[in-house]
């Protein structure tokens, strides 16, 4: 098989056996039917399979393991959060739904995706920046200015939000704060020769540990939500901060939520992109605490109606 081919295997052996607890005989069965399985093999064969272990070891650090008590393979550190960490299960993610669309032959016009903004071109260079400590030399449009200006920034790491890349850092227009920067706003690039150093108490995760997105205009709060029970299900399904707790019912109560509503808790700070956050679920959420976002939340429904009221009477 080619290079291109050994690759699209390695995908589907990840994909496979991420997606559940399988013998060698279920993972044989899944090849025998695969689109991918150019030589019609009823089998995966045993010394490639374990060849083909190693080199998904080496070239992209997961683990693929046998529970021999009970006969399946597993990736080491699928369900454990401290162990596996958000870039594998990125991963993994990413290798199903590329081995997905190697399975999908003939309905990809039955595949919509959402448009993903620019800026990934300089994914590579910024990581290589940051491994190597050398300062960039940046051509930036903010939308807060009227013309792109040119700083020099020291990369100390890169974060995803929304499908956006953001590069973390210390720039030259602002040399006493840590920015953040859209990779979709660079107009150009360029590595220099100049060094420099990560602070010593600077890590990624605690610098956004008490944050929601990227913006980091406020600061962490005890922050309280009532939710429908609708609601509820999604944010279980997908918490939207790491603190987040659910309380129980009695908990609720003494918060003044309304009966069969759950109330969900969270320290973090109240920033720009965590508001939007909460008015996605519009009607079905109320902040409880602090009072001032609960005031805020209160005041630009009021406009928002306000808004739609002044408009229905001028059609009158």
């Amino acid at each position: 098989m080619s290079p291109a081919e050994v690759f699209k295997v390695y995908i589907w052996l990840v994909d496979t056996i991420s997606s559940g607890r399988l013998s060698k005989e279920d993972i044989d069965r899944r090849w025998a039917h695969s689109t991918i399985n150019n030589l019609g093999e009823q089998a995966f064969p045993t010394r490639k399979f374990h060849r083909y272990k190693e080199d998904i070891l080496t070239l992209f650090g997961l683990n693929i393991r046998c529970n021999r008590r009970q006969n399946y393979y597993y990736i080491e550190g699928d369900k454990d959060t401290q162990r596996w960490g958000d870039m594998r299960r990125y991963i993994i993610s990413a290798f199903s739904f590329k081995a997905a669309l190697d399975e999908a032959d003939g309905v990809q016009d039955s595949l919509l995706f959402e448009q993903v903004p620019g800026g990934t071109q300089y994914l590579t260079v910024i990581m290589r920046a940051i491994r190597a400590r050398k300062q960039l030399l940046v051509t930036y449009h903010s939308y807060d200015r009227d013309s792109d200006y040119d700083m020099f920034l020291s990369p100390y790491c890169l974060r995803m939000f929304k499908q956006r890349w953001y590069v973390v850092g210390k720039a030259s227009t602002h040399e006493d704060d840590i920015r953040i920067y859209a990779l979709d706003r660079i107009v150009d690039l360029h590595v220099l020769d100049n060094d420099f150093e990560i602070p010593h108490d600077f890590t990624p995760q605690s610098f956004f540990s008490n944050y929601y997105g990227v913006f980091r205009n406020a600061d962490p709060c005890l922050l309280r939500i009532e939710v429908t029970p609708r609601a509820a299900l999604f944010l279980r399904g997908l918490p939207l901060h790491h603190s987040q707790r659910e309380l129980t019912k009695i908990e609720a109560a003494t918060y003044g939520a309304e009966p069969g509503n759950i109330v969900f808790e969270f320290f973090v700070a109240p920033t720009f992109d965590f508001i939007q956050q909460l008015r996605t679920f519009g009607a079905e959420l109320r902040v409880l605490a602090p009072h001032s976002l609960a005031n805020q939340m209160r005041e630009d429904a009021e406009q928002l109606l306000a808004r739609y009221t002044s408009n229905d009477k001028s059609e009158d």
